[in-house]
């Protein structure tokens, strides 16, 4: 009598295996922005602004000046090179000017010198005519030798004197730039630490900025998975706040040593958040994927029987069932990878496989 089996025949499809962790959403980039000098943090203003542009033609700045200057608070978005703090610097400004005029000075002397030391080198050239054709003494041509070297040297010390206006002049403007405190990078402020009326201080700081146009998941990778995981090997990320949605990352650094107290290695993943969704401080579930294979046989977990020579099941060959040893792989869920034994497009028996044996006759329900 036939036994009546349900049946399908063997697919091909993509089966993987995942590893599943917990992590900490991280920022890419978190700093911390001290004072290059202490004092008292002010309202920026217009002539603040000034003051920049002022420094920055004179090559004290580097970066281009803002626009526009403004105070800043927690939560707001600032460029790199943004003005964000401003330290009182009446007195330095007062250093910068009195810097100036004595460059000023300088520089008076130093022209007078050279015109001096000109003219005093036409009349050494009329005298040594005349001292060659005997019109005058050599007393006379050695007293306006002696004078000349005189004035050369007076030269040179105003033009030490300039050099050393212009090195004043350059470390004042320095000093007031400093006063002028800019966003090492774009990002967003995350804390602010001191207020308008605070005393600023070079060992504490006064903002902290993060960079999440992308974030890090940080996550311990157990010993037995290091193997298996490598650079570049993608991950599914998921957040509580978004239930049901999944981001995409990469794996983007391997710690080379373990922790010796729970034998881990702490794993890195980029993902792209272009819309700051992911917040550093989230808690996170990873999903690696460690081994994924396409366009092999893949059968439900069920249909596989067992006994003490191993896995087996039965195909349906001219209405007879026939028993197939078979080889187990990748197991995902309740579907799982036949290595050996099973062909794509036979005749799988799917229900019914406990009631027959090798030879049996069978009879597939439609």
């Amino acid at each position: 009598t036939a036994v009546i089996v349900r049946a399908a025949p063997v697919e091909k499809g993509t089966i993987r295996r995942d590893i599943s962790l917990t992590g900490d959403v991280e920022a890419m980039i978190s700093v911390q922005v001290f004072p290059k000098c202490p004092g008292r943090l002010i309202s920026p203003t217009e002539r603040d602004l000034q003051t920049i542009r002022d420094l920055h033609a004179e090559g004290a700045i580097s970066s281009q000046p803002p626009d526009r200057i403004e105070d800043v608070e927690e939560s707001d978005s600032v460029k790199k090179g943004q003005i964000i703090a401003v330290i009182d610097h009446e007195n330095l400004e007062a250093q910068v000017n009195q810097a100036k005029a004595a460059l000023t000075t300088a520089n008076a002397q130093l022209k007078q010198a050279e015109v001096a030391r000109a003219q005093t080198e036409k009349d050494l050239q009329r005298l040594r005519n005349l001292y060659e054709e005997g019109a005058t003494s050599k007393q006379s041509l050695d007293k306006i030798e002696t004078e000349c070297q005189s004035l050369v040297q007076q030269e040179n010390v105003a033009k030490a004197r300039v050099e050393q206006s212009q090195a004043g002049l350059n470390q004042a403007q320095i000093q007031l730039s400093e006063c002028f405190i800019s966003a090492p990078i774009s990002g967003i402020i995350s804390e602010k630490y001191l207020e308008r009326g605070d005393m600023a201080m070079v060992t504490r700081p006064i903002f902290a900025i993060i960079d999440v146009d992308k974030v890090k998941v940080t996550a311990d990778l157990s010993e037995r998975y290091l193997g298996q995981v490598a650079k570049g090997a993608g991950a599914s990320i998921k957040v509580d706040t978004f239930a049901g949605r999944s981001f995409r990352g990469t794996v983007t650094r391997i710690s080379p040593t373990l922790n010796v107290i729970n034998r881990t290695a702490k794993l890195e993943i980029t993902v792209d958040n272009p819309n700051h969704d992911l917040k550093p401080g989230m808690f996170a579930r990873v999903t690696l994927n460690v081994v994924k294979r396409e366009g092999v046989p893949i059968v439900l977990e069920a249909v596989v029987l067992r006994d003490q020579s191993g896995e087996y099941v039965f195909v349906v060959e001219e209405d007879i069932a026939r028993r197939r040893e078979v080889k187990l792989g990748l197991q995902e869920g309740p579907r799982v990878e036949i290595l050996d034994g099973l062909q794509p497009g036979e005749v799988l028996i799917v229900s019914g496989q406990q009631k027959v044996a090798e030879g049996q006759r069978v009879q597939i329900l439609k």
